[in-house]
């Protein structure tokens, strides 16, 4: 394996949408630095290679932000080694990545050198189980962001894909920010393990 880092994408959930660049990579290395082992495609990687994970920092951090932050300032300094690092994260790297567009913020002026080994991201499989082309115009928002607004500053004539909705919690809050910009029978579409066995795509 070559110095510097290496950032692979492991796909939406499917093993089966692992790249074979990707695979290889991730083969040919002796160990792994994932941002989180909590994603399906995980139990299917090579066994022989050593895995860690970053998975401690997001209950030892009071956010996000700074989960994100340790973790770019760890690959960078990883990366700065002989044998250099491989960091895989779900999806691809730079689709909702924001450790990752850390990193290459800390390595463009004199940091090691850094290579993005591309995967499927989530919007795939998730335009695929709603049947829509995501050149026709569909906004994409980030669930937390949106949460945060008062006026969600969408287009109510275009579709709204939001993203990360991890709890019921953060839905609540999602839908306060929606209600003051769309009427209570707008259509909503939920996809579930989008790509996956199992996938559910439900109409409320």
């Amino acid at each position: 394996m070559p110095p510097g880092i290496i950032i692979v994408g492991l796909g939406p959930g499917n093993p089966d949408q692992i790249t074979l660049e990707a695979w290889q990579v991730i083969e040919d290395a002796r160990e792994v630095y994932l941002r989180t082992k909590r994603h399906p495609s995980v139990a299917s990687l090579p066994a022989e290679v050593q895995y860690r994970s970053f998975d401690h920092l997001y209950d030892a951090l009071d956010s996000f932000g700074e989960v994100y932050e340790e973790i770019a300032r760890t690959i960078v300094a990883l990366g700065r080694r002989p044998q250099g690092v491989v960091y895989a994260v779900p999806g691809h790297p730079l689709v909702g990545e924001t450790s990752v567009w850390r990193i290459l913020e800390l390595t463009e002026k004199g940091g090691p050198p850094t290579r993005v080994v591309a995967g499927v991201s989530f919007l795939e499989p998730t335009t695929t189980a709603l049947g829509i082309d995501p050149f026709d115009g569909l906004q994409i928002c980030e669930a937390t962001t949106l949460a945060q607004r008062h006026h969600p500053g969408l287009n109510p004539d275009v579709g709204a894909l939001v993203l990360q909705l991890y709890s019921r919690q953060l839905a609540s809050e999602v839908k306060m920010t929606l209600m003051n910009l769309y009427h209570d029978d707008h259509p909503i579409r939920v996809v579930r393990h989008a790509g996956m066995e199992g996938q559910q795509v439900c109409d409320l």
